[in-house]
C-alpha cells in the first residue's frame, strides 16, 4: 500500500492511496469554507455545496443523485471552516462515472433558481434545527465568542437574512472567486493502479482553464477570553470553556492532539469522562475537543448537566485541568497514552472515506501523506515536558472562555 501525488498543468492536484479493496473512493477537496466568506456571504459555501447536486448544463438534479445511487454507491458532500469536500464510495468498476459526475457538478453547475429557493427553505429549517438542539447551538455561539468579528466566528450555516438573499450571480461570484484550479485536490482510495486514475482525472478535470486564487484568508489574532451567560429553555445546563489552540502546522499540534485525547477523547477511559462521568455521575455527556485551522486553533469542553450539579462539575472541569499544568504525566502514563493515540489512528485508518479527506487535505497544507509509521514515529517523540507545556499553554485560565445556558 502507497500514497502518489500529482500536479497538472492547471494545478490541479491528485492524491492517491492504494488499498487492496473491491470499494473505490473519490473525492474533491476545495480549499474554500465559510471563513472566505465577506461579511455580506455568511452560509453561502454551505449553500453552494447543496446547491452542486441541483442541475448541471446537461443533468438535473434526479440524474445527478441516482448517477451513483443506482449502482449502489453513495454521493455525499460537506462543509467546514475552511474546505468543501464532495465525494463518493462505490464499487470499483464505476470509477471513471464517478469522475466524471464529480468534474460535472463542481464546473458546469447552474444553480437553477426553482432548485435554489427550494433549498433555501431546506437550510432554513436546517438553522431552525440546529437552534432546537443546546448542544450545536452552545458550540455555534461559542465560536462567535471566541472569534469575534472574525470570519472564523460565522456559522457555517449562515443566517436566514443572508440566506434569503443568495441569488444564482452571488453563488457563481463566490465560486469564481473561490473555487480556483490551485485550491483544488482530486483523491482517490482503492485497488486501481495509480496510472489509471491519473489518466481518468485528467480525462475529466485536465482541461480545466488554470486560475489562482487572489486573496488570503485574514489571519485571526487578538484574542480576548470572554464568559457569557444565557438563559434559555432547557431542562438542562449546557457549558463550553475553550481557548485557541495551535495551528495545523505547529509543532506541537501532534502533542496538543495527544492531551486532548487523555483530557476528553473519544475513548472511555478519558480523564474527563472517568472523573466525572463515571465517578460522580454529574453528566451523561462531557467530551473534549481539538480543531486546527490554518493559522490557529481551536480547543473545547462542552458537557451537559442538572442545573444542581452545574457548579460541581464545573469545579471538577477546572481541577483537572490543573492537574494537568502542574503534574507530569509519567514514563508508564505516556507509554500508555502513546498506544491509546496510535491504535486509534490505526482504526480510522480502516475507514477509507474518512481516510480519504484526511489524505487530502494532508496534500493541501504539507504536500505528502504520511504512513501510520512515519506518524508513529512522530507519536513516539513526543515527550512529557512537551504534554506539560501545552498544558500550561493552552489550559491557562486566565486565557479561557466560557459559555453557559442556563435553564429559565
Amino acid at each position: 500500500m502507497h500514497s502518489k501525488f500529482l500536479e497538472l498543468a492547471n494545478h490541479i492536484r491528485i492524491a492517491y492511496y492504494q488499498v487492496h479493496s473491491p470499494i473505490s473512493h473519490v473525492g474533491v477537496l476545495i480549499n474554500t469554507g465559510s471563513r472566505d466568506e465577506t461579511a455580506h456571504e455568511q452560509g453561502v459555501a454551505h449553500l453552494m455545496e447543496h446547491m452542486f447536486f441541483k442541475g448541471t448544463k446537461k443533468r438535473k438534479a434526479f440524474h445527478i443523485l441516482n448517477r451513483i445511487d443506482e449502482v449502489g454507491g453513495e454521493l455525499n458532500a460537506f462543509t467546514t471552516k475552511e474546505n468543501t469536500f464532495i465525494y463518493a464510495s462505490f464499487l470499483t468498476e464505476y470509477t471513471s462515472r464517478a469522475y466524471e459526475l464529480l468534474a460535472d457538478i463542481l464546473f458546469n453547475s447552474v444553480f437553477p433558481e426553482k432548485e435554489l429557493e427550494k433549498e433555501k427553505a431546506v437550510i432554513i429549517d436546517e438553522i431552525k434545527a440546529y437552534r432546537d438542539d443546546p448542544s450545536e447551538e452552545i458550540s455555534d455561539l461559542f465560536d462567535q465568542l471566541v472569534f469575534d468579528g472574525h470570519s472564523l466566528g460565522s456559522n457555517i450555516l449562515g443566517t436566514e437574512k443572508s440566506v434569503m438573499s443568495f441569488t444564482p450571480a452571488k453563488i457563481k461570484q463566490f465560486l469564481k472567486r473561490t473555487y480556483t484550479t490551485d485550491q483544488i485536490i482530486v483523491c482517490y482510495i482503492g485497488n486501481l493502479p495509480f496510472e489509471t486514475v491519473a489518466t481518468e482525472i485528467k480525462k475529466q478535470f485536465g482541461h480545466v482553464k488554470p486560475t489562482e486564487r487572489n486573496f488570503n484568508r485574514k489571519i485571526f489574532k487578538n484574542y480576548t477570553p470572554k464568559t457569557e451567560i444565557l438563559k434559555k429553555d432547557n431542562h438542562s445546563c449546557h457549558g463550553i470553556i475553550g481557548n485557541i489552540a495551535y495551528s495545523v502546522t505547529h509543532k506541537y499540534r501532534i502533542a496538543f492532539y495527544m492531551l486532548n485525547n487523555l483530557l476528553g477523547g473519544p475513548s472511555l477511559n478519558s480523564r474527563l469522562n472517568m472523573h466525572i462521568r463515571e465517578k460522580y455521575g454529574y453528566t451523561y455527556f462531557i467530551e473534549s475537543n481539538y480543531t486546527p485551522f490554518d493559522d490557529t486553533g481551536l480547543w473545547w469542553i462542552y458537557y451537559a448537566t442538572d442545573f444542581k450539579n452545574f457548579h460541581k462539575t464545573r469545579d471538577l472541569i477546572y481541577r483537572e485541568l490543573r492537574d494537568l499544568r502542574n503534574k507530569r504525566l509519567g514514563i508508564i502514563q505516556m507509554e500508555k497514552l502513546k498506544k491509546q493515540v496510535k491504535g486509534q489512528l490505526a482504526l480510522a485508518s480502516e475507514n477509507h472515506s474518512h481516510l480519504l479527506n484526511v489524505m487530502a487535505r494532508s496534500y493541501l497544507i504539507f504536500n505528502e501523506f504520511e504512513s501510520l509509521e512515519i506518524t508513529y514515529k512522530k507519536i513516539d517523540k513526543v515527550t512529557a515536558s512537551q504534554i506539560l507545556e501545552c498544558a500550561n499553554k493552552v489550559f491557562s485560565e486566565n486565557r479561557i472562555s466560557e459559555l453557559l445556558f442556563e435553564p429559565n
